[in-house]
């Protein structure tokens, strides 16, 4: 798959000439964006050292060493061929070197409705001997320029590493006015998601700047430097110095990057709107995106650790509540193949006869009954001690490694996929859940980069063939919770597990604001086991996932229900735009954000009002509610679930902010917002 996620042609809302007032945050594309992105992009297939309006280079925007020296200093003598696709929108550029038969490919594409130019390089070795080293691949090479004195701000958020600060945002100036700091890095840490999340906003000081994501689900590396007046942003694999034997491939991260201008939102929300619209997939037909599940572990109050105790059994009882709760979808996590402990039988993809006497049919049979779909835990790269392919196929398996599958074999993704198909065709699974991660081994100093390379590519080849062969399938992400979140596996899932960490309110309410600063609404799934509005609603800004026990004879089934129901209200406004109402702090009192669609003028806003750490002093029940992104000439209808009274408003007035109370500490507030005259 060349261009992974939706088709190019799954467009958002046409560009506009220029922004009102009231849009200037909002995630409408301008027609001199797109203007300026194609210059850019004609710009980069013609290469020269430059400036397109004295603010983004226009050299090579990438670069790696041949044997010690700069590709920037050779590549004009390397044979040349280019070829032209999709109206223009995409080109395959390469570049051959003569002697050696080292091929460089650089795949590029343009998209015709955002301001976004994505492209990945390969190197192939077409010769009859080794090439030569290959070392320091940056597949970002990018200069930018600033015309003011002023400090670029670059803004990131941790990734999904099970701490209180998951997905928190991040932001530095560069460079610093206080401690002179000129540089910063990224990423390094594996796997992708495991340290920042691999998506960043570079703010020049001339109200404009570039969003960028790294594609790669292992170990990469991006290291943002100024200098005087430019700013450069290098972005790859982690380390790479390698030769290629003959007929070696080697792919590097995809990159995506996205030009603006204007307000630092505006370009959050375009960036949203870009990766909803082209990278997410769109579910089956008839489903909204996205689903309110159940992961069985997190049932009989196993806290996430209901695995082994998961059986035919213990799940069928529970279809019948979820579905009557509007649960759309049960999946059932690690334990369900034979053995114990269940994680010293990973690699083991046959249920359990145990657990399961009749199959896993049954349960999928009475899902079906219900409208429910089904989904069952996998994790395909590891092989653990008592994993019956180590008898079966040990040449399958990475030799001195922790128990890592060879996905980079073909025969090896063929026999994991076998498994996962008998699940689909005669168990009645529609549900994919991937988790876990592979090893790559030791390199040899000649060959850094190249095993993590094939690895992640084979994987990708993996998931691919799957969408290919069952497109109706749904998938969840899932690496040690929100390790593995980035371009590549955003197109290929329909949402992430936020973390390993989970129930606490707090930390969800700041996961989810942080990530719907770089994500569209809804990819994120955090599990709850609260019913009350604080606890439920504090995971509303994504996907709601139900940690719920409605086997208890205590269970508040009518207070659950209506949380669902009101999830469901909300969830079509998650892929629209975003708008912090408060900053992002775990200790403040008051906490909030809004979500808007432009297209239906029609949206959301969660607040909440926790209860203050020890030395703050608590400000009272009333916030200034301020909206954003609504018309000023338009009325606008407000409907709150604990005040009584309805309002109608002017955006204008709105814009100027209304006095929310909330008396309750801790307490919430869900503000429906609809356009006056579709009032229904």
């Amino acid at each position: 798959m060349l261009w992974p996620g939706r088709a190019i042609g799954s467009e958002g809302l046409k560009p506009v000439q220029a922004l009102a007032p009231y849009q200037q945050e909002s995630g409408l594309v301008t027609e001199k964006e797109l203007a300026q992105s194609k210059a850019w992009f004609e710009a980069l297939l013609n290469p020269r050292p430059g400036w397109l309006d004295e603010w983004a280079g226009t050299g090579l925007p990438f670069s790696f060493n041949l044997d010690g020296k700069a590709i920037s200093s050779l590549i004009e003598n390397w044979q040349f061929s280019s070829e032209s696709k999709s109206d223009g929108l995409e080109k395959e550029l390469s570049w051959t070197e003569p002697d050696s038969g080292l091929q460089l490919i650089w795949q590029v594409r343009r998209f015709s409705d955002w301001p976004a130019i994505e492209w990945m390089l390969t190197f192939k070795n077409t010769g009859s001997k080794d090439t030569g080293i290959i070392s320091e691949v940056q597949s970002l090479n990018l200069l930018l320029n600033r015309s003011r004195n002023e400090s670029y701000t670059v803004r990131a958020a941790y990734g999904g590493r099970s701490f209180s600060d998951d997905m928190i945002p991040l932001a530095w100036q560069l460079p610093s006015p206080n401690h002179g700091m000129t540089e910063i890095e990224l990423g390094d840490d594996f796997p992708s998601s495991n340290n920042k999340l691999p998506f960043f906003n570079i703010e020049c000081p001339d109200a404009r700047g570039v969003m960028a994501a790294v594609g790669w689900s292992g170990r990469w590396r991006a290291r943002v430097q100024v200098e005087k007046t430019d700013l450069k942003l290098q972005a790859g694999l982690a380390r790479t110095h390698f030769l290629l034997h003959p007929g070696e491939t080697v792919r590097s991260p995809r990159m995506l990057l996205m030009l603006w201008q204007g307000e630092p939102m505006h370009a959050h929300n375009m960036w949203r709107q870009l990766l909803w619209h082209h990278y997410v997939p769109a579910l089956p037909a008839g489903m909204q995106h996205p689903l309110v599940t159940v992961n069985v572990c997190f049932t009989y109050h196993g806290g996430g650790g209901f695995l082994h105790q998961a059986t035919a059994e213990t799940i069928l009882p529970l279809v019948e509540p979820f579905a009557a709760l509007g649960a759309e979808l049960m999946i059932v996590d690690a334990g369900w193949y034979e053995g114990a402990p269940w994680a010293e039988w990973i690699g083991n993809w046959r249920y359990s006869k145990e657990k399961y006497p009749h199959g896993m049919l049954p349960i999928a049979q009475a899902l079906r009954d219900k409208g429910m779909g089904f989904g069952i835990w996998f994790a395909p790269e590891n092989v653990s001690s008592h994993a019956p392919v180590l008898a079966e196929h040990p040449e399958f398996v990475r030799p001195g490694d922790s128990g890592s599958l060879k996905l980079e074999l073909p025969e090896v993704r063929a026999w994991f996929l076998d498994q996962v198909n008998y699940l689909i065709d005669h168990e009645g699974m529609t549900c994919y859940r991937q988790d876990g991660l592979g090893g790559f081994g030791q390199p040899a100093e000649d060959r850094i980069g190249v095993a993590e390379s094939e690895h992640i590519a084979g994987l990708y080849h993996m998931w691919d063939q799957l969408i290919r062969e069952h497109p109706q399938l749904v998938r969840e992400g899932c690496c040690g919770g929100g390790r593995r979140i980035d371009l590549e596996t955003l197109s290929r899932f329909h949402w992430h597990q936020k973390s390993d960490s989970w129930y606490d309110s707090e930390t969800d309410q700041c996961s989810l604001y942080g990530a719907n600063l770089f994500l569209p609404g809804g990819v994120i799934n955090i599990p709850t086991e609260r019913t009350d509005d604080y606890g439920a609603w504090s995971s509303f800004a994504g996907q709601f996932c139900l940690g719920w026990h409605p086997l208890d004879t205590n269970f508040p089934a009518k207070e659950a229900h209506r949380q669902v129901e009101r999830y469901k209200r909300i969830r079509p406004m998650l892929s629209g735009d975003f708008y912090p109402l408060t900053p992002c702090s775990l200790a403040d009192e008051w906490f909030g954000y809004q979500f808007h669609r432009p297209d239906l003028d029609r949206g959301f806003a969660l607040v909440f009002r926790r209860n203050v750490q020890r030395g703050i002093l608590p400000s009272g029940p009333v916030f200034k509610l301020v909206l954003r992104g609504l018309n000023p000439g338009r009325s606008y209808h407000l409907r709150f679930e604990h005040v009584a009274k309805d309002q109608t408003a002017t955006g204008r007035a709105l814009a100027d902010g209304i006095d929310l109370r909330i008396s309750r500490c801790p307490g919430a507030e869900l503000v429906y917002i609809d356009p006056e005259a579709s009032r229904h």
